[in-house]
């Protein structure tokens, strides 16, 4: 089959190997029919996460059952499937209370496993013309439609970038009214503002410096924020004081930030001042300087354990310096990690099945399998309209 691997930094090729095999009774072969290209897997091409190198990289596919074990119950071959970044069992003690990303049996000593990622099971990645899924009535979403169709790619974000972006404003409970400053116009921080729209929030700011990012926030109804044109928090704050005048008390003036923060960047923010470099811990410490009194805040940006090429000294060891006093003494509410896919990927399919959302919009670029080398380059650079890519093997 033909695949798309990451020899080395920076080193893209796609080439044939073997073919993906079920191995275990409960697995099922997917033949791919899209998968999409994630911020993470930059981290692994750009080596600041290390351990996938001579493998398959990827985690979002959509596609056709090929193959059946012969414990499959749920799902037969020709059934349309996407599968969650994040690979479950169902029945460990995490899976039954809700949290598949933490599953304890997919990645024995540790809690979580995935495809294509470092430390988490060593399970194949999803970028190539076949996938093995293990656990497959665990792990398997069906779908109607067919290959192509209106939905193909607003299924494949169901993988990972809108179940991230859509847990991401679960996690801060987004609701009527609220008002969310996200940090991060990727796939996930845009889904995200998508997601704190459909929930019912009153005003989105999405942060962000790449022009045609934050045009597409805007198409999707937030108030884009260019970092490079001025101080993030005092413009959000102004803005949020023409939205507000007239409609607030004289001792509301504390109130003046957001009640949701949302980081969709991680580690790899770049500088106010220069983007050419990184500056990390300047979008935390704008998240607890604009949260509101009793806010809540997402992280959901990914932190290594360790980034040794890191710009900042605490980071090479995995540690992030947080302005405790002031979150502390906001009363804030923060919850953090990788999103529970399993939670949400079924109800958003829903919601693409009757109209209601169209999380597709975020899609960029459909390239061939064979043009994965150039679009990682791409991607990686931020070249102009560069947001979301979906190979199509």
């Amino acid at each position: 089959m033909k695949a798309v691997v990451l020899e080395e930094t920076r080193r893209i090729v796609v080439r044939e190997v073997k073919d993906a095999e079920i191995k275990e009774q409960t697995d099922v072969l997917m033949r791919v029919t899209s998968s999409a290209i994630c911020g993470t897997d930059l981290h692994f091409y750009e080596g600041r996460m290390r351990g996938i190198e001579g493998g398959i990289i990827g985690h979002e596919p959509l596609g056709i059952v090929e193959e059946v074990g012969s414990a499959v119950i749920n799902v037969k071959k020709g059934d349309r499937i996407t599968v969650p970044t994040h690979i479950c069992c169902g029945f460990c003690a995490m899976c039954v209370d809700g949290h598949s990303s933490a599953c304890l049996t997919t990645n024995p000593g540790d809690a979580g496993a995935a495809y294509g990622y470092p430390n988490k099971g060593g399970y194949e990645g999803a970028q190539a013309e076949l996938l093995r899924v293990p656990l497959a009535d665990a792990n398997c979403l069906k779908l109607p439609g067919e290959p192509g169709d209106q939905w193909e790619d607003d299924f494949v974000l169901l993988a990972d970038a809108w179940t991230t972006g859509y847990h991401a404003a679960a996690i801060c409970d987004v609701g009527p009214g609220d008002t969310v400053a996200i940090f991060g116009a990727g796939s996930v921080g845009l889904l995200a503002a998508y997601s704190a729209k459909l929930r019912g929030a009153a005003r989105v700011y999405v942060v962000d410096a790449v022009k045609e990012r934050l045009e597409k926030a805007g198409e999707l109804g937030a108030v884009p924020i260019d970092f490079l044109k001025g101080d993030p928090i005092e413009q959000i704050k102004e803005q949020q004081g023409k939205w507000r005048a007239g409609g607030a008390f004289r001792n509301e003036k504390p109130l003046g930030g957001v009640t949701c923060a949302i980081d969709a960047i991680g580690f790899q923010a770049r500088s106010k001042e220069d983007y050419s470099k990184e500056e990390p811990h300047w979008v935390t410490e704008a998240i607890a300087e604009l949260i509101n009194p009793a806010g809540r805040i997402a992280v959901v940006g990914l932190w290594p354990p360790k980034d040794p090429s890191g710009s900042v000294e605490s980071l090479k060891q995995g540690r992030l310096l947080v302005p405790w006093d002031k979150l502390f003494g906001k009363n804030v509410r923060i919850t953090m990690g990788r999103d529970d896919d399993e939670k949400w990927n079924g109800k958003l399919r829903d919601m693409i099945l009757t109209g209601a959302a169209k999380p597709s919009q975020v899609v960029s670029h459909r390239l061939s399998l064979d043009e994965a080398p150039e679009a990682f380059r791409k991607f990686d650079e931020r070249a102009e309209g560069f947001i979301k890519v979906v190979l199509k093997p």
